[in-house]
């Protein structure tokens, strides 16, 4: 260990940006095979100091396999393949899939008196917008709609974004320095913080948005000294543009930092679905026979996910962004 850093610091250091355009895409699918199992999804239990489980996730071959049995992949398309690791994983995260909501045990969407937040596919395109709590029934969502944590939305900025990340996000650790689990930094104190924070938003996890809202600013106010925000993470956040191009950027900092960088390609909302990497982004240029080409690896990467995002891209091949263009083609 360097004696020059702090102590939170492992020996390893790493950090990570990617940034993908894609402007053509043919068709955009949501895998999850963990439904036609037909089996109850526990959600994560994060302060395990265990393995995860590997209930309901699959890898990106089976994940694919399924696509291809069910129709919905062609063997000879080039792809692009985008984990969605908290969804069906962690509270707040579900999917509608075919005009059904589904969510972890204990979890009925369809009661949630606040949208929800994500992106989705109407009419074979994808879009950024709020699903249920008042605003779109599950059968409004005859593709799919897949559940995220707003980190750009409509111009929000400060304490508001911050106060509607603070809804949303079912793992603490993503917005506050909060190590728990098998962290290395955590301590009783910090799972106790995480706790309290979790109460907070479980027992609100259905509420209107003032009243979750008011539940977690109380909830951190009583935790002393104040928490940190978290730059730890390599969150993954998915937007779309307004002429339709789906813009992934996957990169660490706080939330609103990597929201703000979909913004720079013409994003006016994003929402994360991935925090440090089950699925990372996989080129497929020769489609299912061919080469699997990870675009990025976390060092804490997982195989295994219960969803993930399969675009069929119009063609092979691929454009550079210059270092600091904020916009391109992929």
């Amino acid at each position: 260990m360097n004696p020059e850093l702090p102590d939170r610091y492992a020996p390893l250091r790493f950090g990570a940006h990617l940034e993908i355009v894609v402007r053509d895409y043919r068709r955009v699918a949501l895998s999850i095979p963990a439904l036609l199992e037909d089996a109850p999804l526990e959600a994560k239990d994060l302060l395990a100091t265990g393995p995860a489980g590997a209930e309901g996730k699959h890898t990106l071959d089976e994940h694919l396999s399924c696509q291809e049995r069910a129709g919905v992949v062609a063997p000879d398309r080039p792809l692009l393949v985008l984990g969605a690791r908290n969804n069906l994983v962690n509270l707040r995260a579900p999917v509608i899939l075919g005009g059904r909501a589904h969510a972890v045990a204990g979890e009925d969407p369809e009661l949630s008196q606040r949208p929800y937040y994500g992106i989705g596919l109407r009419a074979g395109r994808l879009v950024v917008e709020r699903a249920l709590g008042g605003v779109t029934r599950a059968a409004d969502w005859p593709e799919f709609f897949c559940a995220g944590v707003p980190v750009l939305w409509d111009g929000l900025t400060g304490e508001d974004l911050l106060g509607l990340m603070l809804i949303e996000a079912g793992d603490h650790s993503h917005l506050f320095y909060l190590p728990r689990g098998i962290h290395p930094g955590a301590t009783t104190e910090s799972r106790s913080a995480w706790q309290h924070l979790h109460d907070a938003f479980s027992t609100n996890l259905l509420a209107d948005t003032a009243t979750a809202g008011g539940s977690m600013r109380g909830a951190l106010a009583d935790i002393r000294p104040p928490l940190e925000r978290s730059r730890d993470y390599l969150h993954a956040v998915i937007g779309v543009t307004d002429d339709g191009a789906l813009v992934a950027v996957f990169a660490h900092g706080r939330l609103e930092e990597v929201g703000r960088l979909a913004a720079r390609h013409g994003c006016r909302r994003a929402v994360c679905l991935e925090n440090s990497g089950s699925i990372m982004p996989t080129y497929l240029p020769d489609g299912l026979r061919g080469e699997r080409v990870p675009l990025l690896r976390a060092p804490n990467f997982r195989p295994r996910g219960r969803a993930l995002l399969v675009l069929e891209l119009a063609r092979a091949g691929f454009e550079v962004m210059p270092l600091g263009q904020e916009s391109g083609a992929g």
